[in-house]
C-alpha cells in the first residue's frame, strides 16, 4: 500500500511540473509564432471572426530571426513564375485592408501604408541571357520599369558601368522598394488585439499531441523568462515556427523534419567612412541612395549573386546591409545558430561583393572606405524546391486535416508575400475563402495539400 501511495504521489508532481496550469479550451485555433507569417495568418483568422492565440518564443520586440530588421526588398518585377509578383501585389491589398480597419477603430487616421512601404526604386542586375524571359514577365507583371541591356546604354541612361553580358532593369511601381517587418508586425498585433483575440510572448512550445480522450490538440509550453509550465488545449493549430518546424512537429506529422531544412545565412552591414561619403559629389551621393535596394545577379551563379539595401542611416550616413541567398551553412544547434558571428571570409565576400557593385555604379568608393558595422547569422527554411508550404497536414487516410495548417520552407522569400502567405493558411484553417483570383487559387495549389503529398 504504501508503494502504491508513493506512486501516485510520484504522478501527481509530474502532472503539476509539467503542466502548472490547464486550460480547457484558450480559443479557437493557436497560432504557433509571432513573426511575419504567423502574425499575418492571425490576423486573417482573427478577421473572420474566429477567436486567436498567438504564441511568440520572443518578446513583443524581435531580437533575432527571420523576422528581425527593419528593412527588406518588396518587388512586383520577378522573372519566371507570376506567383511572386502576385505575393507582393495581394500582400500590399490585404496591408491596406488592415491599416484601415485600424483607422476605423480608432476613429482617426493615425496609420499609413507608408509606415510599411517605402517606395523607391527597386535595381536588378543579371545577364543579358535572361533579357528575353525577363521582358516577358515584365510585360504580364505590368510592372512600370526601364532597362539598359549594353556598356553604352548602361552610361547613357543610368551613368553606371556594365560589364559584358550584364544587363541592368530598374522597377517603378508605387510601394516596390522596401517593407519594414517590425513595423507591419506591430500592426498586425494591434489588429488582432483589437478583434478580441490574445497574444502571448515569451513562451516556447515544447511539445505538442493530440489528446484523444479530449479530442483536442494539447500543447505544452514553458516561459522562457521564469520558466513557468502550461498546458493548452484547442481545436486547430496554425503552426508558423520557422526552422523549429519539423522538431516542433514529430509527434503530429514527422515527414517535416525531412521535407523543410533549416541552413544558416547570414547579413552584413557596410558603412561607407563619413570622409568618402562627404566627398561625392551631390550627383554620386543620390545615384548611391537611389541605386538601392538591389538584386545582383551579374556573376551568374546562385552563390556569387547577392541582395541589398540601405537599412538606416547613421549620422546622416547610410548603412549598406548585404546577403546572399545562396550563402548557406549547415546548422549544429538551432537554439545557438542566432549567436554565431561572421567570418572573416563571409565579412570579405560582403565586402567585395559590395565594392563591385560601387564599380559598377562608377562610384569612387573602394574597400578602404568601408567599416563594418555589424553582422548576425539567421536561418531560412527550405524545402527541396524552395518553394514554401502552406498546407495542412495529412490525416491517417492521406487526405487533408485542416485542423492543422503548417507555415513552412519560407526561405529567402517570405517577407515580401507575408500577407498573402497568412491569407492562404487562415482559408485552409477555416476550409473556405472569399477569394476569386485564378493566381490565388493557382498560389495555394502551388504550396498546398497536392504539393505536400508530391
Amino acid at each position: 500500500m504504501l508503494t502504491k501511495n508513493i506512486l501516485l504521489s510520484l504522478c501527481l508532481i509530474i502532472i503539476v511540473t509539467s503542466c502548472k496550469k490547464q486550460m480547457e479550451s484558450v480559443s479557437d485555433v493557436v497560432v504557433i509564432g509571432g513573426g511575419l507569417m504567423g502574425s499575418s495568418a492571425g490576423w486573417h483568422i482573427a478577421k473572420e471572426g474566429l477567436s486567436v492565440l498567438l504564441l511568440e518564443m520572443q518578446d513583443s520586440i524581435y531580437t533575432h530571426g527571420s523576422s528581425y530588421g527593419k528593412a527588406r526588398i518588396a518587388r512586383s518585377s520577378n522573372r519566371g513564375s507570376d506567383i511572386w509578383s502576385f505575393l507582393h501585389n495581394k500582400s500590399l491589398v490585404e496591408t491596406k485592408i488592415l491599416i484601415d480597419f485600424l483607422n476605423s477603430s480608432e476613429g482617426e487616421d493615425s496609420y499609413f501604408l507608408n509606415d510599411v512601404y517605402t517606395t523607391s526604386p527597386v535595381t536588378y542586375v543579371g545577364k543579358t541571357k535572361i533579357y528575353e524571359s525577363l521582358y516577358a514577365s515584365l510585360q504580364r507583371q505590368k510592372v512600370i520599369y526601364d532597362m539598359a541591356v549594353t556598356f553604352e546604354e548602361g552610361k547613357s541612361n543610368y551613368g553606371v558601368i556594365l560589364p559584358d553580358s550584364v544587363l541592368i532593369q530598374r522597377e517603378y511601381n508605387e510601394y516596390s522598394g522596401i517593407m519594414n517587418p517590425a513595423s507591419l508586425i506591430k500592426l498586425l498585433h494591434k489588429g488582432i488585439r483589437k478583434k478580441g483575440s490574445n497574444i502571448k510572448y515569451n513562451v516556447k512550445v515544447t511539445d505538442i499531441y493530440f489528446d484523444e480522450i479530449r479530442n483536442t490538440y494539447k500543447i505544452e509550453i514553458i516561459n522562457t523568462k521564469n520558466s513557468t509550465k502550461e498546458c493548452l488545449y484547442t481545436k486547430k493549430i496554425v503552426s508558423a515556427a520557422g526552422p523549429y518546424t519539423g522538431q516542433m512537429l514529430i509527434k503530429i506529422a514527422p515527414y517535416f523534419q525531412d521535407l523543410i531544412n533549416p541552413q544558416r545565412v547570414f547579413l552584413a552591414f557596410l558603412k561607407i567612412k563619413k570622409e568618402t561619403y562627404s566627398k561625392l559629389n551631390a550627383v554620386q551621393q543620390k545615384k548611391l541612395l537611389t541605386f538601392y535596394p538591389v538584386i545582383n545577379s551579374a556573376k551568374g551563379t546562385r552563390k556569387g549573386s547577392f541582395f541589398s539595401m540601405i537599412e538606416y542611416y547613421e549620422e546622416g550616413l547610410p548603412v549598406i546591409k548585404i546577403g546572399g541567398h545562396f550563402q548557406r551553412t549547415n546548422i549544429e544547434n538551432l537554439d545557438e545558430v542566432w549567436k554565431i558571428g561572421l567570418t572573416q571570409k563571409e565579412l570579405e565576400w560582403s565586402v567585395n561583393s559590395t565594392i563591385d557593385y560601387m564599380k559598377l555604379l562608377d562610384l569612387p568608393i573602394g574597400k578602404e572606405d568601408l567599416e563594418i558595422v555589424d553582422g548576425y547569422s539567421c536561418v531560412y527554411s527550405l524545402t527541396d524546391s524552395e518553394v514554401p508550404l502552406v498546407t495542412p497536414i495529412k490525416s491517417q487516410d492521406n487526405t487533408p486535416n485542416h485542423s492543422f495548417v503548417v507555415m513552412g520552407g519560407m526561405s529567402g522569400v517570405g517577407a515580401k508575400g507575408a500577407m498573402t502567405y497568412g491569407l492562404l493558411a487562415a482559408d485552409a484553417i477555416r476550409e473556405e475563402t472569399d477569394q476569386t483570383d485564378s493566381l490565388y487559387f493557382g498560389i495555394s495549389e502551388a504550396m498546398g495539400f497536392n504539393r505536400l503529398m508530391k
